[in-house]
């Protein structure tokens, strides 16, 4: 959902599908209540909005309404483990928000959202998005941004002060001086910018930029006070002018490259705000050791929070090899066997819009769908997938893969554990519903479509009373099912010969709530 213009690119990773990214770090079995945010403590997307992390513990949470003209916010209590009410942040006659980013610092939190006059269309870059801040989550400075503006706004660690990119500029916001638009030179500008601010007011913007003699590119930094002198740098970063994310994490630390995979993302930082900043770490789709591997079988990156990053290739579409990264001598281990399937094999796209909690890869080969899942990172399985999707729990921290008599849910808490049960009928979808328990949708007769939630028991399936909305297909019958992870809570797409419906599962109190998706 947030910065999705200039971040398309991010979905792909230079020919490697990023298959497993960065779990979440949940606990209790129903953990959708309170996610904790992502990787590197950048924001959690949720659905029409994102979630930071405040440094008393508390999170916030801020949401576009579903007919995009108000931004709400609302804060979780970690004390008590409750949401407060919903709050309105913004709305204004005639604006319409769609995407949403921030960044927080103590219990400021600063906010772009990007919005339109009459309407709001995701592929236009956005003419009248929204600059936000609050110190104390319940009374908001906004200002409009001019002309396209859609990064992410950057924060003092002190959270007194913050600042967002605009079209040749930035705006500011400081105790000093409440909101100024800046101007600056940026010469040889490509693609995406951000921009960080220190306490005391000093902006740094961070883009690439090409060398007008067309000697090449680098990743060049312009750091000023006020409306003073500008101090110049130019950091050797690969590809700095390709259109990859450039974002700021926090005051000190910048990212390029792809955050959906860590493989190819570089750190740029520096060691405080008065110090000039400098490349700490290359990606590691460069370091040393790697045995890289091209076509239909070559190098894949996979990897989950608490696990190091893993390479996985076929030297012969057969043999399936996996390599690790150490993060602390950046470089790879030695290439070791993980399987060895009937070829010839290929990557299947299986790209998530969110993080899964176990590390997963699904290849095809010799026409047969495998799903190889590993939950330490040391231990393979390879699952076959052919009949039905893999099973993903709605916060992705578990995935699950059925045959007709059992079920094997994967989680970081048991690694592998095989429930007595499975998906016995066509249509039959089982999701895991913690690391040794599912749900299954089906139906209520041997054929059709799905009208019955269930939960796993030792003896078998039993039935819930949550109500399983019904399919608009008057005389067509179930016949497949299939996943989207695209959307923020995994949907599933049940299609017949004309028609289909597609539904989404998720907990919701002590129970479950099954929704129909609409694209």
């Amino acid at each position: 959902m947030t910065g999705t213009r200039g971040r398309l690119m991010s979905r792909l990773v230079g020919g490697c599908t990023a298959v497993a990214l960065l779990a979440t770090t949940l606990t209790g079995a129903r953990a959708l209540v309170a996610p904790a945010p992502a990787a590197a403590d950048l924001p959690r997307e949720t659905e029409r909005g994102v979630v930071v992390e405040l440094a008393d513990g508390d999170r916030f949470e801020l949401r576009v309404s579903r007919n995009l003209r108000e931004v709400r916010g609302r804060r979780y209590d970690a004390a008590t483990g409750t949401w407060g009410e919903r709050t309105v942040v913004l709305r204004r006659k005639n604006l319409y928000c769609g995407d949403l980013d921030a960044r927080t610092a103590g219990t400021s939190v600063a906010v772009i959202a990007e919005c339109d006059r009459f309407g709001y269309a995701e592929d236009q870059a956005p003419t009248h998005s929204q600059a936000l801040w609050s110190d104390d989550l319940q009374t908001w400075r906004v200002h409009r941004l001019e002309g396209e503006a859609y990064e992410e706004p950057g924060i003092s660690p002190d959270g007194r002060s913050a600042v967002w990119p605009q079209h040749q500029g930035y705006l500011t916001l400081t105790p000093a001086e409440g909101f100024v638009d800046r101007t600056i030179s940026l010469p040889g500008q490509e693609y995406t910018s951000t921009a960080t601010i220190a306490d005391d007011g000093r902006v740094s913007v961070l883009y690439g930029a090409s060398d007008p003699s067309g000697a090449g590119c680098g990743l060049a930094v312009a750091t000023r006070l006020g409306d003073g002198p500008t101090v110049r740098q130019v950091l050797d970063v690969n590809d700095a002018c390709a259109e990859s994310d450039l974002v700021n994490v926090d005051a000190l630390t910048a990212l390029f490259g792809y955050p959906d995979s860590p493989a190819h993302l570089a750190t740029i930082t520096r060691a405080d705000q008065t110090s000039p900043w400098a490349v700490t770490g290359i990606a590691p789709a460069e370091a040393p050791g790697l045995v890289e591997r091209s076509g239909l079988a070559g190098t894949t990156y996979v990897h989950a929070a608490g696990l190091p990053l893993v390479a996985l290739s076929s030297p012969d579409r057969r043999t399936i090899e996996v390599q690790e990264y150490d993060a602390v001598a950046r470089r790879w281990g030695p290439l070791r066997p993980v399987t060895t399937l009937p070829g010839p094999c290929r990557w299947e796209d299986a790209f998530s819009s969110e993080p899964f909690g176990v590390l997963v890869a699904q290849v095809r080969c010799d026409g047969r769908a495998t799903a190889l899942v590993s939950t330490d990172g040391s231990t393979w399985s390879s699952v076959a997938v052919t009949r039905r999707p893999l099973g993903v729990s709605a916060d992705r921290r578990w995935v699950s893969a059925s045959t007709r008599r059992s079920t094997s849910v994967f989680s970081r808490e048991r690694g592998r554990v095989v429930l007595p049960v499975g998906a016995t009928r066509r249509c039959d979808l089982v999701l895991p519903s913690g690391p040794d328990s599912a749900v299954r949708l089906t139906t209520s007769r041997a054929t059709g479509w799905p009208t019955v939630l269930q939960e796993s028991t030792a003896s078998g399936w039993r039935r819930t009373d949550t109500a399983v909305p019904r399919a608009r297909a008057r005389r067509d019958t179930c016949r497949r099912v299939g996943v989207d992870l695209y959307r923020i809570v995994p949907a599933y797409l049940f299609s017949g010969r004309l028609r289909g419906t597609t539904l989404s599962v998720a907990p919701r109190g002590d129970g479950w709530r099954v929704r129909r998706v609409r694209y």
